[in-house]
């Protein structure tokens, strides 16, 4: 098979993987959400400072509240991407052992872009530790598929 084709079809299913993923992420578990609309009426040309001084002191304290579980939610999210993503590196690493080699590079790289994908959501969540996790986990797996997919090459040569 054409190289360049090979490479078409495991990024295909590299891509199809970290969808499938980050939809099921989202339907399974639902981000948290904004209400604003008790704020959207409101007449600041009748209302007196001290109303607006509590409308805005309410305002505020509803965005924090929201931001800190938007942190906690794409904390969480962290969590199940890190072992998703180790998963499908090794489903692909074993792939590619089976001779199974577009798949397994397709699973491999899927599981690469959810690493990536957790350094996101755990930039998001403002979480340093859990940041440098998925960085580290990120450089992991980059090392080991291009280890096996090259000593699985150089084998091959021989």
């Amino acid at each position: 098979m054409n190289a360049f084709i090979r490479l078409l079809y495991s990024l295909l299913i590299a891509a199809a993987v970290v969808s499938f993923v980050g939809v099921a992420m989202y339907s399974a578990y639902v981000p948290p959400k904004r209400d604003y609309a008790s704020y959207d009426h409101f007449d600041y040309s009748k209302a007196s400072d001290a109303e607006i001084q509590q409308r805005d002191d309410r305002l505020r304290k509803d965005s924090d509240n929201y931001q800190q579980r938007e942190r906690t939610y794409q904390r969480n999210v962290t969590y199940a991407l890190v072992p998703l993503a180790i998963g499908f590196v090794l489903a692909g690493i074993t792939m590619l052992r089976k001779k199974s080699e577009v798949i397994g590079e397709g699973l491999a790289l899927g599981g690469v872009m959810i690493a990536v994908y957790s350094i996101f959501t755990a930039s998001v969540s403002n979480n340093r530790l859990l940041r440098l996790a998925a960085v580290t986990l990120l450089l992991g797996c980059a090392i080991a598929v291009a280890q096996q997919r090259f000593s699985t090459k150089a084998t091959k040569a021989k």
